[in-house]
């Protein structure tokens, strides 16, 4: 199955938001979009900052158009590769659904960012420049986060500057850590990753539904 991401960079001084180049793990029912080059169209359209558009797969082709309808709310956050990272986009992640309307998925979406956010930052020790939007910059890269939802559902896509795509590994009970990916996994409706086009790294992909 494909997924067809579709998103775009937040800030209309950032240059284009990275467009799919080949999906790299991971399996979509849904087909969520990336459209690079529309940061200003996006804070039009949706009144907030940040980008993000849905398309429907074959199953859902009555509920949205694949390319030309927003989703309704949409954010973008940039943190740092330390470890406050994940604390804080789990906050962002809190306030920002409880903004839409969608406490119910506040537990789950919360979570599932922190440990995507957590693994982002581990993958970017070591890295000394990043490609995004077309731009290579020196010294770690950041961690990008995206947001976008609708009525019952969050998509959340957080992107890294490490080309090497997540492997789940088997976990020994007594482990203290290794299971984010196992966790994501059992948390989300579904999840993947791919590389994006003009940017190193990858995004991860995870979809919490209510």
């Amino acid at each position: 199955m494909t997924f067809s991401p579709m998103m775009s960079a937040a800030v209309s001084d950032q240059g284009s938001g990275p467009s799919q180049s080949a999906p790299v793990s991971g399996a979509s029912h849904v087909s969520y979009g990336l459209e690079p080059g529309r940061e200003g169209a996006g804070q039009e359209e949706a009144g907030h900052e940040g980008a993000g558009h849905v398309g429907a797969g074959p199953e859902e082709a009555g509920r949205r158009d694949a390319q030309d309808i927003p989703w309704p709310h949409q954010s973008y956050l940039e943190l740092g590769s330390l470890p406050t990272a994940a604390p804080c986009a789990r906050l962002h992640t809190t306030l920002v659904l409880w903004e839409w309307d969608l406490g119910a998925l506040v537990p789950t979406a919360a979570l599932v960012v922190s440990e995507l956010v957590s693994n982002a930052v581990q993958a970017s020790r070591g890295i000394t420049e990043s490609c995004f939007a077309d731009t290579w910059a020196p010294g770690t890269p950041p961690v990008r986060v995206w947001l976008s939802a609708d009525e019952y559902r969050v998509v959340i896509q957080v992107w890294d500057g490490s080309d090497q795509p997540p492997v789940p590994q088997p976990v020994e009970p007594e482990a203290d850590s290794g299971r984010g990916l196992l966790l994501v996994g059992s948390l989300s409706s579904e999840w993947g990753c791919y590389a994006p086009e003009k940017c190193s790294g990858k995004v991860i992909w995870a979809v919490v539904e209510g």
